[in-house]
C-alpha cells in the first residue's frame, strides 16, 4: 500500500509506531531504561489523567513511548514558547497551558470530559533539585472537576541526563527507570468547602507521587550491599568528615570499611560499638554491615547500670570503644566487665599492610559481600536501645528493610542533594543520628560532618559556619543552646534544620526564624520506627505540627479515656509499615503483644491529633499525663509553658500521688528564682486551669539529662524521691 492510497489515520499510526521504535532503541541502548508496572496501565478509561514528576525534557517522550495512550501532554505555555523548543512542542500531542489562568484550566477540563486522556506534570516545570517541587492547585482542580481516574507515573534519574537543568551529575549514559503506579479512583471531596478542594486535591497528588517514589526506590537489599554500590558510584567525593580532621572520600570509606569490617568480624559473635560521632564510627558500622555482623550500639551517656543491662541482654562479646571516651565520660574500664575491648587508639597497630591489600582487592572483586541472600533484607541490621527516659531501656532490633525503607520514606519528602552537607551532632546510638544523620546522606550521595558532642553550644554553630553546612539535626534542647550562643551569621548556609526527639517549642522556633532566618522543621518518630514516622517539609508545612505521615505508613488512632477524641482525630497513635521494627530483644511478652495481639500495629504510647490538613500534632506521651481531679493534664505542656521561666537553666514537671485529687503536679528546677507566684501567673496567662498549676517546687543542683538532651525522668524521680 503506498502513501497516496493510505488513509491519513493509518499513516499517522505507522508514523507513531516508527517513532516509538526509534525512541525505545535510544532509551534501551543509551540509558538502559527499566520499566515496571506496565500491567497497571488501563486498557480503557472514560476519563484519565496521567501525572508524573518532571525532571527533564525527556519525561513526556518516555511516557508517550511506553504507555501507548492517545493522550495530550500539557506543557507550560512559557516553556512551549521558547524558540529552540517550538519545533518539538508545536504538534498534535502538546497542549500549551497557562497554569495560573482559570480560563485555560476550563479548556483542559473540557478535553478530559470529552474523553481525551491527559499527561500532566503537576509541578509545572522541571525540578531544580531532582526531587518533587510545588504541586500546582490547577492540576488538582482539573482532577476533581472532571472526576477522572488518576494514573501516577514516577521517572527515576532523568534529572541526571543532559536534558535536565544543568548540574554536576549530568551525563550522557545516565540509567533511567519508569514505574507505573496503581490506577487511582476519582477524587471525592464532598465534605470539604469548595475553597479547599483544589488544595486537598493537590496534596493528594503529591502523596501519590511520594508513594510511588518509595515503591520505585525501595527494593530488597542490605545496608552493606547498598554501601558498596554508593561508594563505587561516588568514588572521589567526600563522604565523611569530623572535628578531629579525619576526612575520607567514598572510595576511602569503602576501603576502610572492608579493612575494619573483616578485622572485627573475626573477633566475636556479638560486637558492640561504644564510640562518639566520628568518621571511623560510621566506617566501622558500615564495615560490620558488609561482613554481615550486627552492630549493637551502646549509650555511653546512660550510666554504668544501663550499660551493664544492655550488654547483658545483647550477650555482647566484644566492645569497640575509645580510652579517650571512657575518660571523658568518667567510666572505668571495669564497666565493660570481662568482655574483650578493642580501643580505637590501638587499631592502627593491629592492622597491617596485608589487611589493606586484601581490602583493595575486595573493592574490585567483592564476591559474596556485594550479594544478597534470599530474605536477607529481613535480618537484623542493628540493635539500638531506647532512651530509657521513663523506664528501663529496651533493645530494638531493626532489620535492613526497616532502615532502608525509612531512608527512602524520608527522601521522598525532603530534597537532599549531593551538594548538601549534613552537620550531625546526635550520637549514632540514637536512631535519629544513625538513620537520618548518617545513612540518609550516604543514600543521597551527600556529605556528613560529625561532631562528638551536641552539648558544645558555642562550637556547633561555629562548625556550621566554618564548614558551610546546609542541614542540621538536633533536639529542641540543643537548638535552644545553639540559639543562645550563635552569631546571627553562623547558620546563613542552612537550608534545613530538623528538630526531633522532643517537641519543638515556640521559643526555639521563633528564635531561629527571627535571629537566623531559618525555619526549623519538626518531625516525629521512635526508635522502634527506625525512627521517622512524620516530618515537616517546605511543601507540607503546618506550624505547630510534626508534619505529615511518611508514605508507606498506616496509622490508626484509638480513643483514650479523659481525652477529647475530636471526632476520632485525637487519641493514642498506632502505626504499621515496613519501617517498624522486627521486635524487642529478648522480650517475648512485648513481642507477642506487638506481633500477635496487635497484628503488627506498633503502639507508640503517644497522644496525637490529626489535623484537617493531614499533619500530625503531638499532644504528649500517655505516660506523661496526670489525672488531677478527673482531668487529664499533660506534664509536657506544662513544662513547655514554664520553660520561659527557667531561662538558661532547667525545669521539669512530675506527678505525685495525692489523696484528695488522685495526682498533683510538682516542679523540679535548679533555678532558685522560680517561685509559686511566677508559676501560677505564667500558667494562667497561657490559659491553663487551676488543676494544672503545680502545688510544690523542689530545688536541685542539676536536672539529670540523657545523651540526647532529654530529661532523664527515671533518675530525676530516684534522686528526688518522687513516685
Amino acid at each position: 500500500m503506498n502513501s497516496t492510497s493510505s488513509p491519513p489515520g493509518l499513516l499517522w499510526k505507522w508514523y507513531e509506531e516508527a517513532l516509538r521504535v526509534i525512541f525505545k532503541a535510544y532509551f534501551r541502548g543509551v540509558h538502559r531504561i527499566r520499566i515496571e508496572g506496565m500491567e497497571r496501565v488501563p486498557k480503557g478509561a472514560d476519563k484519565l489523567i496521567v501525572i508524573a514528576n518532571h525532571a527533564s525534557y525527556l519525561d513526556g517522550l518516555i511516557i508517550w513511548t511506553y504507555l501507548r495512550l492517545p493522550f495530550r501532554i500539557v506543557v507550560d505555555r512559557t516553556v512551549a514558547s521558547r524558540m529552540w523548543l517550538r519545533p518539538f512542542l508545536k504538534n498534535r500531542y502538546v497542549v500549551p497551558l497557562n497554569f495560573m489562568s482559570p480560563y485555560a484550566l476550563k479548556d483542559v477540563v473540557h478535553m478530559v470530559d470529552e474523553g481525551l486522556p491527559l499527561l500532566v506534570f503537576p509541578e509545572g516545570r522541571r525540578t531544580s533539585t531532582g526531587h518533587l517541587m510545588k504541586i500546582y492547585d490547577g492540576t488538582g482542580f482539573v482532577a476533581f472537576r472532571t472526576g477522572a481516574h488518576i494514573l501516577p507515573v514516577y521517572l527515576s534519574n532523568t534529572y541526571n541526563t543532559l536534558f535536565a537543568r544543568k548540574h554536576k551529575a549530568r551525563r550522557v549514559f545516565a540509567p533511567l527507570a519508569m514505574t507505573v503506579g496503581e490506577l487511582q479512583p476519582p477524587f471525592s471531596f464532598e465534605s470539604l468547602p469548595s475553597g479547599k478542594r483544589r488544595t486537598a486535591a493537590a496534596r493528594r497528588i503529591y502523596a501519590m507521587l511520594s508513594d510511588l517514589y518509595l515503591e520505585t526506590h525501595n527494593k530488597p537489599s542490605t545496608l552493606g550491599r547498598e554501601f558498596f554500590r554508593i561508594c563505587k558510584e561516588n568514588s572521589s567525593r567526600i563522604a565523611f568528615d569530623d572535628s578531629t580532621g579525619h576526612r575520607v572520600s567514598y572510595r576511602g570509606a569503602l576501603l576502610g570499611a572492608l579493612v575494619l569490617g573483616r578485622y572485627l568480624s573475626g573477633l566475636g559473635k556479638n560486637i558492640a560499638i561504644m564510640l562518639p560521632n566520628l568518621t571511623v564510627t560510621a566506617i566501622i558500622f558500615m564495615g560490620m554491615q558488609m561482613y554481615r555482623k550486627t552492630p549493637i550500639f551502646l549509650n555511653y551517656s546512660s550510666g554504668a547500670a544501663s550499660l551493664d543491662l544492655a550488654m547483658g541482654r545483647a550477650d555482647v562479646d566484644v566492645v569497640v570503644t575509645s580510652r579517650q571516651l571512657l575518660q571523658r565520660m568518667r567510666l572505668a574500664e571495669t564497666v565493660l566487665g570481662p568482655r574483650k575491648r578493642i580501643f580505637l587508639e590501638d587499631l592502627h597497630d593491629e592492622i597491617g599492610l596485608g589487611d589493606k591489600v586484601r581490602a583493595f582487592f575486595r573493592a574490585f572483586f567483592p564476591g559474596a559481600l556485594n550479594k544478597i541472600r534470599p530474605s536477607e533484607e529481613k535480618e537484623t541490621a542493628a540493635i539500638l536501645f531506647t532512651s530509657g527516659s521513663e523506664a528501663a531501656p529496651k533493645g530494638v532490633c531493626l532489620s535492613h528493610e526497616n532502615i532502608i525503607t525509612n531512608v527512602y520514606q524520608g527522601l521522598s519528602r525532603v530534597d537532599v542533594t549531593p551538594d548538601d552537607r549534613f552537620l550531625n551532632v546526635l550520637p549514632l546510638f540514637h536512631s535519629f543520628g544513625l538513620t537520618v544523620g548518617t545513612i540518609i546522606p550516604l543514600f543521597a550521595n551527600a556529605r556528613t560532618f560529625f561532631h562528638s558532642s551536641p552539648l558544645h553550644y558555642k562550637i556547633v554553630p561555629e562548625l556550621a559556619y566554618d564548614r558551610e553546612c546546609t542541614i542540621l539535626l538536633a533536639t529542641n534542647t540543643f537548638l535552644n543552646g545553639y540559639g543562645r550562643r550563635a552569631n546571627p551569621y553562623d547558620f546563613h548556609t542552612m537550608r534545613y534544620i530538623f528538630c526531633g526527639g522532643e517537641p519543638l517549642t515556640e521559643a526555639v522556633f521563633g528564635c531561629f526564624a527571627r535571629t537566623f532566618g531559618v525555619r526549623v522543621m519538626s518531625g516525629y518518630g521512635t526508635t522502634e520506627c527506625a525512627p521517622m514516622v512524620s516530618i515537616g517539609n517546605a511543601l507540607l508545612f503546618e506550624y505547630g505540627t510534626a508534619g505529615a505521615l511518611l508514605p508507606g505508613i498506616e496509622y490508626r488512632i484509638a480513643a483514650v479515656e479523659g481525652i477529647d477524641d475530636k471526632k476520632g482525630a485525637a487519641g493514642r497513635l498506632f502505626v504499621r509499615g515496613k519501617n517498624v521494627m522486627k521486635g524487642y530483644l529478648k522480650d517475648e511478652a512485648a513481642n507477642h503483644r506487638y506481633l500477635v495481639e496487635d497484628e503488627g500495629w506498633y503502639d507508640t504510647g503517644d497522644l496525637v491529633e490529626m489535623t484537617e490538613e493531614g499533619s500530625l500534632k503531638i499532644i504528649g506521651r500517655l505516660k506523661r499525663f496526670a489525672k488531677v481531679s478527673g482531668e487529664m493534664i499533660s506534664l509536657a505542656a506544662v513544662e513547655d509553658a514554664l520553660a520561659e521561666l527557667a531561662g538558661p537553666r532547667d525545669l521539669a514537671v512530675a506527678a505525685v500521688s495525692d489523696e484528695k485529687r488522685g495526682e498533683s503536679l510538682v516542679v523540679v528546677t535548679n533555678d532558685a528564682q522560680i517561685d509559686q507566684r511566677r508559676i501560677r501567673d505564667t500558667l494562667k496567662g497561657r490559659g491553663f486551669s487551676d488543676l494544672a498549676v503545680p502545688r510544690k517546687i523542689l530545688y536541685v543542683k542539676d536536672i539529670p539529662k540523657l545523651g540526647t538532651g532529654k530529661i532523664d525522668y527515671v533518675r530525676l524521680k530516684r534522686m528526688t524521691g518522687l513516685s
